[in-house]
């Protein structure tokens, strides 16, 4: 049995879920009481309304945008859901009598919550849909995207920063390209195809601030930036207009029929503020940074078999260290993220053998670990089945310790040697 040091438990999985923080659960505690349903009109009511209205301020004020342009979801899945399906709703009701099947595009590297619904969409004959491929180190081109548009297009979405690779797309510059072919085409800026983007896991590194991103459309939620569990907020411009995709109570003016829960609109509201203001804080994102290069330069110093999947920052690098060509690697990407081919060693077995000694990584996704099916990202970027099946995720963060990595890697090295296949 393991004993001592080795029995504490090491998370590296922060691009699955983070710990929910001191700050928002105080403030959680601190509403607890006015947890009631705010479309009530007595008293109690009226108070969790007034709670509501206040977390909505306080997240428009982070994003630069109006108090009315933020929506509280429950998950991110379900945010991203209303843009699709929201989006094609408009359209439809709006397209009555000179009907003509819309199209989509999106990327081959987005989370499944945007692909699947596109996929199935796409399956029942209900839209036509284009994915544009990335390049071998998780990058998008701004002008493929742009090239894509048709005059049938309705909506744009792509991811800020991929959750398996943590690559970072340049999504005010696809924005500047959308803009151009509606400039191009005499279509008002509100116009379709509307631009949306799934920031569920940019939140702590990269700025939301609207007028810098040139979104229509953004979706993220708690669970990534050490809020709560089971919320999420959708950002929709004013002048943008989608229809429900499901009905009931009418709250959130109609787009997340269901009472709101006043404790954690007010907890994410408290998370947003601070994962954007600490990313204001370069020493820390640097320490971050340097903490993943070490790991990375231990792991390949280790296990030479190893490689590393996607872009690299030119900042981070270490060329006499990493040992990989500088110029097939300079791009952005998230501070925290490896994303680790390891050889002949099936990523799902390799995450069940860390778990055995006290270490949480990831096959990829969380959302798919538990699938037979093989990454879609690391796929996109390799067309190799095999490495998309041998890819662990390891994400720290910036209290993840140094000595905590150097275990990590021991154990990682013993147990590949010991039970490759």
């Amino acid at each position: 049995m393991l004993k001592n040091n080795s029995q504490k438990r090491i998370y590296l999985d922060f691009a699955s879920e983070t710990p929910t923080s001191k700050k928002v659960l105080q403030e959680m505690k601190k509403v607890q009481s006015k947890n009631y349903n705010p479309s009530n009109i007595y008293k109690e009511g009226e108070e969790a309304e007034s709670v509501l209205h206040e977390a909505r301020v306080r997240v428009a004020r982070v994003l630069g945008v109006r108090d009315h342009e933020i929506y509280f979801a429950l998950n991110s899945s379900l945010s991203i859901s209303s843009a699709i399906f929201g989006t094609l709703n408009y359209y439809k009701s709006k397209n009555i009598k000179n009907y003509i099947k819309p199209h989509i595009i999106t990327s081959n590297i987005e989370h499944a919550a945007v692909l699947e619904n596109i996929k199935y969409l796409e399956r029942a004959g209900e839209i036509e849909a284009s994915y544009i491929a990335c390049d071998e180190f998780g990058i998008l081109d701004p002008i493929k995207i742009k090239n894509a548009i048709k005059e049938n297009t309705i909506l744009v979405s792509i991811i800020y920063a991929n959750n398996e690779l943590g690559t970072i797309q340049d999504i005010k510059n696809i924005s500047k390209k959308i803009k151009e072919w509606k400039r191009g085409n005499r279509r008002k800026e509100n116009a379709f195809p509307y631009f949306h983007t799934d920031a569920s896991q940019a939140g702590n590194y990269l700025s939301l601030y609207i007028d810098m991103l040139g979104v229509d459309m953004m979706s993220f939620n708690g669970s990534k930036i050490y809020g709560p569990k089971s919320s999420a907020i959708l950002f929709k411009k004013e002048s943008i207009k989608i229809s429900p995709f499901y009905f009931g109570g009418g709250q959130e003016r109609g787009l997340f029929s269901g009472t709101v829960d006043i404790e954690k609109v007010a907890g994410l509201s408290v998370a947003i503020e601070e994962a954007q203001k600490n990313i204001k804080n370069e020493k820390v994102l640097e320490s971050i940074a340097t903490k993943r290069n070490d790991l990375l330069e231990n792991i390949l110093k280790n296990i030479p078999d190893a490689k590393l999947n996607g872009a690299w920052n030119e900042n981070d690098w270490k060329k006499e260290k990493v040992g990989i060509a500088r110029e097939d690697r300079i791009a952005k990407r998230l501070p925290n993220n490896l994303s680790i081919y390891l050889s002949d060693f099936p990523s799902d077995e390799m995450t069940l053998r860390l778990d055995q000694r006290g270490f949480a990584v990831s096959a990829g996704s969380a959302c798919s670990a538990k699938s037979d099916e093989y990454s879609h990202v690391i796929y996109a970027i390799t067309k190799s089945k095999k490495v998309a099946r041998e890819t662990i995720r390891v994400t720290i963060d910036k209290d993840t310790k140094e000595e905590d990595l150097d275990r990590f890697v021991k154990v990682l090295k013993e147990i590949y040697y010991k039970f490759r296949k």
